[in-house]
């Protein structure tokens, strides 16, 4: 094809040379330039970028922007745009300074030299001190993680780096700590691949290309993908056929004036309930090939799932009763859910949509509250779903009088829909998120299951007895007082801190992100009492929950005023455990002296004296039952 710019700087060439001699020669470096921008092709140009692959039905979201500028400036503003990229002075968000990171017994220095992003390493199991560089990233919203390539003959790989950017606390983290299992010093512990791993939910179109021998040894690994990050293709289908039609302006024309979709293209609001949460489920629900057997070809030619499909015949999503593939690790999937089955890490949120009540209305779908091509990139979330519009838009008539619903006042936390029906119950990426299995709350259920209630991660002076019978009194008999919480912790204690301080340690991580939030049903003197027992779990033996502990701690005392976030700031939740139990004594001595006389004195059950002090031994012996297993996440 002949593009018109190009057939008009030769003609102009032509006439200045018949009727100007010499001016051809002039001419010639503006008509070179401009042939040379006219014949410039993005979408050629993008296809043959690091990684990609066009020769399958995927054309790449620049073949999209020729003809949809809109939707893809929308997209390209979300973080799903920016899922996995190429490493650069844009895409990369930590701070490659030349400052050297100490963590889990070990140092790395991380620096930038002529555009090329370093991490200078420890020894790390049999690997001698080395230097590494980065040559993919994955993330950017709330942390970003760093792959470096490895090529062995045919084997071309990515495997990641120890440490990541967090981008709230503005520093480098080790991995070690950011998944729910105690501290070990093995900096290779994550050492993921991502061509076996993030390659399926972080891209589109993916080609993992991992092929096996007779042997079971790995023959080769030369990964594809259609785009980098989770792009137009993802959600609306592999794009070549409708490029393709839509060459031609006649026909581009013809369908715009048709009030007939495309059908050559997926468009999700078209499809059924099913389909269209299958769109999310295909990434946001961890999950195994259907069949299983499927398994070398997933890892070869990658997913079968195409957007129009439902799940079922190309994955499986995992839940607490599948079966696991290690006998030696019954509990490895069930771990990953509350006693109910409810989902309790994050990538489970197609599996809550599927479990909740609300299913049975064809409304519900992902896209009742999410909007991929809306103005919120933080959750993709229309404004009005982010609060009770959300339920009352089905559940109108209780929407019309909250407070009857909820014995609550109606502008109070109490009386917010989605903070009782959808808790924030669900760890990931070192935060706390709100449940997609929208249900009700239960005190017995919840307590009976060490699993957190909605009513005493707000009533945090409360106990499961009281949370229970403010419950039957106001909405019936079926609801009963536990008998018995795991772990024996005794049920007239405040149930929040109890599981606080002797829950299992996804419990710890649940109920120590909620204290830090506003809207606490809590009494001023309380503030002080709870603060002095988020900071015992800056001792916690998991460095995720010590790192939640700090952020939450910064938020009570800027609260309070007491005048403890220097020292909260200083305290190296990765560091050396002596420092941090020397660093722990400090700062609840510094509680006990700015909050007595300033503030009355504290709520009885809150494990503290009347100066603030922590009851050292009903806390010590609530810490001994602590149910510490490992949780495995799937990361």
């Amino acid at each position: 094809m002949e593009y018109p710019r190009c057939r008009m700087a030769r003609l102009a060439l032509k006439r200045a040379a018949r009727y100007v001699p010499g001016a051809c020669l002039a001419l010639v470096p503006a008509v070179v330039f401009a042939t040379l921008l006219a014949a410039h092709d993005p979408v050629r140009a993008e296809a043959t970028r690091p990684l990609r692959d066009r020769s399958r039905d995927y054309v790449g979201a620049a073949a999209c922007k020729r003809c949809h500028e809109d939707h893809f400036a929308s997209w390209r503003r979300t973080y799903h745009a920016s899922m996995t990229t190429l490493p650069s002075a844009e895409t990369v968000l930590g701070e490659f300074d030349g400052r050297t990171v100490s963590a889990y017994g070990a140092s790395a220095t991380l620096r930038e030299q002529n555009g090329r992003f370093l991490f200078d390493l420890p020894a790390i199991r049999r690997d001698p001190a080395r230097t590494a560089e980065v040559g993919l990233v994955v993330g950017s919203r709330r942390y970003q993680q760093y792959f470096e390539r490895e090529q062995q003959g045919s084997l071309v790989r990515y495997r990641r780096l120890p440490l990541f950017w967090h981008a709230g606390e503005r520093r480098f983290l080790h991995l070690n700590g950011a998944f729910v299992e105690t501290d070990q010093n093995d900096w290779g512990a994550h050492r993921a691949e991502w061509n076996q791993n993030c390659i399926f939910c972080h891209n589109t179109g993916v080609v993992p290309g991992v092929t096996f021998g007779a042997d079971g040894h790995r023959e080769t690994t030369a990964s594809r993908v259609g785009d980098l990050g989770i792009a137009c293709e993802a959600c609306h289908g592999p794009g070549r056929d409708h490029v393709e039609h839509n060459r031609s302006v006649v026909e581009r024309y013809r369908r715009q004036l048709s009030s007939r979709p495309s059908p050559d293209i997926v468009h999700p609001e078209r499809l059924g309930q099913r389909e269209q949460n299958a769109l999310c489920g295909q990434c946001h629900s961890q999950r195994l090939p259907d069949p299983e057997s499927k398994i070398e070809a997933f890892l070869a030619s990658g997913p079968s799932f195409r957007p129009g499909d439902d799940l079922p015949g190309h994955v499986r999503p995992l839940t607490q009763d599948t079966p696991v593939p290690d006998p030696t690790q019954p509990d490895a999937y069930r771990q990953r859910f509350w006693s109910d089955g409810t989902a309790r890490l994050t990538s489970y949120e197609y599996l809550g949509v599927t479990q909740s009540p609300c299913i049975a209305d064809k409304r519900f779908t992902c896209n009742l509250c999410h909007d991929m091509h809306g103005p919120d990139i933080e959750g993709q979330i229309t404004a009005p779903m982010r609060g009770d519009r959300a339920c009352t838009q089905c559940h109108a008539a209780i929407g019309k009088n909250v407070a009857t619903h909820t014995h609550h006042a109606a502008a109070s936390s109490g009386s917010r829909c989605l903070d009782c029906h959808m808790p924030r119950i669900v760890y990931g990426i070192l935060d706390v998120h709100r449940s997609h299995r929208v249900e009700s709350p239960d005190v017995k259920r919840d307590i009976e299951g060490g699993r957190p209630n909605a009513c005493t991660q707000c009533h945090v002076e409360r106990s499961a007895f009281w949370a229970a019978d403010r419950m039957r009194e106001w909405w019936g008999e079926r609801y009963e007082r536990p008998v018995a919480r795991p772990g024996g912790a005794d049920l007239e204690l405040p149930a929040a801190i109890a599981a606080l301080h002797a829950g299992d340690p996804l419990e710890r991580l649940v109920g120590v992100a909620a204290f830090g939030r506003p809207g606490l049903a809590l009494s001023e003197p309380g503030r002080p009492a709870l603060l002095a027992n988020v900071l015992v779990a800056l001792g916690d033996p998991y460095g995720s929950v010590r790192l939640l502990a700090r952020r939450t701690a910064r938020a009570l005392d800027q609260q309070l005023s007491l005048g403890l976030g220097d020292a909260l700031t200083a305290v190296d939740v990765q560091g050396e455990p002596r420092e941090r139990t020397r660093a722990l004594g400090e700062l609840l001595k510094q509680l006990s002296v700015a909050a007595s006389g300033r503030v009355a004195e504290p709520p009885v059950g809150m494990l503290v004296g009347r100066d603030f002090r922590l009851e050292a031994d009903t806390v010590r012996a609530l810490l001994d039952r602590q149910r510490s297993h490992q949780v495995e996440t799937g990361e």
